[in-house]
């Protein structure tokens, strides 16, 4: 796999159209990136659209709505756009040797997802009604079987390169498409974006973490845990939770807060806030006359999800820990729980290069020394961050249009560490989004692309 050195030695002047003809006098491009669109339910009686992502789609709309006739506008989604491994929830695992049944189910799941996020789909394809809007779409680690089944970027193509006269709802897979061609040309999927024009390198990141993209003909550690540890713990807890005899109301509240287990950042917090929900749960009266507690009940499910055969194995092969310390540290957990904090901050070290920008930060430097590109954006980390690598060249990060729950605190190298090693902990969810603006007043000047980013950090309920 190539290294974002010798891709940008390849750089390919995507949608470098000159600007005499085209029918525009100015440039605008926005870069995005992890807005993780999931096919995870929401309260379709109460809500019209997915709560988690509708800050994403008011952005959208607002550009729709402020695009003018003679301005060619991009959308770059810098990856993790859809999130595909956290929302796959099939006995059969996306690595399976036998593809057509994998690229079955990816095409199902695409289905699944664009209805779940109808409102954000709608306006996507709103924006390509404009006759100089492009999208171009970066594989990221959470959508990267889009790159691997090229086939299935049809589903999405078929929706947002639709006729304008067609039905916005999205439509059944056997359902005949009348694709516009000319929208069709202007969404492309490519796993990294060059622009001359705007002097700009971008890629999603993931390729600079080790845990998050193959190495070998294993799959990436980042999918294993996605899929066998976080997907598979609420649904297990549930069922146990409704075997054991507790009310479908508090079964239905625990389900809202375990699922909020997606939004860890890192991943690796996942042992301190399992324990912080087991110690508020100790005393709960649901406990009483049953034989399992709330605490019995989640540290099994644990202990369930965590030896996993497949889940071992990629642990083993991953972290090159001997099988029997390895199947130790998995006991000594799940009797001690208090070493639940130390597991946590040993894997948070491990797997630091997904929660910090320092190594893309590094990676940036060497792009601008060997190429030049003024402007280099990543996303992977859910960190929105700019840095200068020059006087006139900075290195972004578009963070994440995802929650994020956390107990960390910042430095001034942007730095990620642990603020508490103990379950007693206050956590923070905020979202932590970031959109990249670059713009050309007038394309038929040299002048360079004035530049900004903007980030939003708020709380969530």
């Amino acid at each position: 796999m190539n290294d974002p050195q010798s891709k940008q030695s390849e750089a390919r002047a995507s949608g470098e159209e000159a600007a005499s003809g085209r029918g525009y006098t100015s440039l605008k491009a926005f870069v995005v990136s992890d807005v993780h669109l999931n096919n995870h339910p929401y309260d379709r009686h109460k809500e019209t659209e997915n709560p988690r992502r509708q800050n994403f789609r008011e952005f959208l709309t607002r550009i729709n709505q402020e695009m003018a006739p003679q301005e060619k506008v991009l959308i770059i989604l810098n990856g993790d756009i859809l999130d595909i491994t956290g929302s796959w929830f099939e006995p059969i695992m996306p690595w399976n040797k036998n593809e057509a049944v994998v690229e079955t189910i990816l095409e199902k799941l695409l289905h699944d997802i664009v209805d779940n996020n109808l409102a954000t789909f709608q306006e996507l394809r709103r924006f390509l009604q404009h006759p100089h809007a492009e999208i171009i779409y970066i594989f990221g680690n959470h959508d990267g079987l889009l790159q691997e089944f090229p086939a299935s970027q049809s589903i999405l193509r078929d929706f947002l390169c639709a006729s304008p006269s067609s039905d916005l709802n999205i439509p059944e897979s056997d359902s005949p498409i009348q694709l516009d061609e000319s929208i069709s040309a202007r969404l492309r999927f490519e796993p990294f974006y060059v622009s001359k024009e705007l002097d700009l390198y971008i890629e999603h990141g993931h390729l600079l973490d080790p845990f998050n993209h193959s190495q070998s003909d294993q799959p990436p550690l980042g999918d294993v845990i996605n899929i066998l540890v976080v997907n598979r713990f609420v649904e297990l807890t549930v069922s146990r939770l409704r075997s054991q005899g507790y009310s479908e109301e508090f079964i239905s509240r625990m389900h809202a807060q375990l699922h909020d287990i997606e939004y860890l950042r890192p991943l690796a917090l996942v042992p301190v806030w399992i324990e912080t929900i087991a110690r508020q749960h100790d005393r709960h009266p649901e406990n009483i006359g049953k034989q399992r507690s709330i605490r019995d009940i989640l540290i099994s499910v644990v202990a369930k999800t965590l030896q996993n055969p497949q889940m071992t194995r990629y642990l083993i092969h991953q972290l090159r820990l001997p099988r029997p310390i390895l199947y130790f540290m998995i006991k000594l957990t799940m009797r001690l729980p208090a070493t639940l904090p130390l597991l946590s901050f040993i894997t948070s070290r491990l797997v630091r290069r997904t929660h910090s920008n320092k190594y893309q930060y590094k990676a940036a430097q060497k792009i601008y020394k060997e190429h030049g590109a003024r402007l280099i954006a990543f996303g992977h980390t859910h960190i929105p961050a700019v840095q200068p690598l020059s006087e006139n060249a900075y290195y972004f990060n578009t963070g994440s249009w995802k929650p994020v729950i956390n107990i960390f605190k910042y430095s001034k190298e942007d730095l990620v560490e642990l603020e508490y090693l103990n379950p007693d902990v206050q956590f923070n969810k905020v979202e932590r989004s970031g959109i990249l603006k670059l713009e050309k007043h007038d394309v038929t000047s040299h002048h360079p692309a004035e530049f900004s980013l903007q980030t939003i950090q708020s709380g969530l309920s």
